[in-house]
C-alpha cells in the first residue's frame, strides 16, 4: 500500500512512500502518519527554517 508524504508546512506532496518501508529501521522518525498521508518537511521548508544563532522565532 501506497501512502503520500506530503509538507507539513506548504502542503506539498513529496513523493510516496510504501507501506512497508515504515516499519523498518530506515524511517524517518520525524513523520507523522495520519491515515494515509505521512507528514514531513521538505527541503525547502527545512532550510527556510534553520535558525541562526541571531534570529529569535516564537
Amino acid at each position: 500500500m501506497k501512502i503520500f508524504k506530503v509538507c507539513h508546512t506548504c502542503d506539498r506532496i513529496i513523493g510516496e512512500i510504501e507501506l512497508d518501508d515504515l516499519t523498518s529501521n530506515n524511517s524517518d522518525p520525524i513523520m507523522d502518519i495520519i491515515g494515509n498521508v505521512a507528514y514531513a518537511l521538505c527541503t525547502d521548508c527545512l532550510n527556510d527554517m534553520k535558525t541562526e544563532h541571531c534570529n529569535v522565532y516564537h
